[in-house]
């Protein structure tokens, strides 16, 4: 079995200035142009390519797991995944995802020491959205995702319909 990880990258400034009046209600979020979120994972678990939409190679048992981030790397903006929708109402093909927290450390260059190869460690929490893949086929999903500012401030609640398709190795 093999965990499969998938960045989600929004271009959440892009987002913000196309969508200027996004919903404020998490129950009724926006769409969003799927040409301003890419989808990528390993390149041997890749069908085609990556894109809004992906296409995976995955086996019964493996796990997916979804990060996001932005273009920015989360300095100007955040992008939160909130729900997940599927067209699999019956969970035949994947389980229905969760959030998992989990707790981390991340190492950063020191301050004044360019050239070399000195660090300091932060603790932090961090997450991803898990599921376990249970058959090969095409499941249609929505994810629903907000994006705050650096002040914390929320820009919109968003959501766009991407598929994942799930074929043997």
């Amino acid at each position: 079995m093999a965990d499969l990880n998938v960045l989600i990258a929004f271009d959440a400034a892009t987002i913000v200035e196309r969508y200027p009046d996004a919903s404020k209600n998490p129950d009724a979020p926006t769409y969003v142009d799927e040409s301003l979120i890419y989808m990528t994972t390993r390149q041997d678990h890749i069908i085609g390519t990556s894109g809004a939409e992906l296409n995976l190679r995955a086996e019964p048992g493996d796990s997916v797991k979804w990060r996001e981030t932005t273009l920015s790397l989360d300095t100007d903006h955040k992008a939160l995944l909130y729900r997940y929708v599927s067209s699999d109402n019956e969970h035949v093909l994947i389980r229905t995802p969760e959030i998992e927290v989990i707790d981390g450390v991340y190492p950063m260059p020191k301050e004044g020491t360019e050239g070399r190869p000195e660090f300091v460690t932060q603790n932090y929490q961090d997450h991803y959205w898990r599921t376990t893949v249970k058959r090969t086929g095409k499941v249609v999903y929505h994810f629903s995702f907000q994006i705050l500012d650096r002040h914390r401030q929320l820009k919109g609640y968003f959501q766009w319909d991407p598929f994942i398709t799930i074929e043997n190795p």
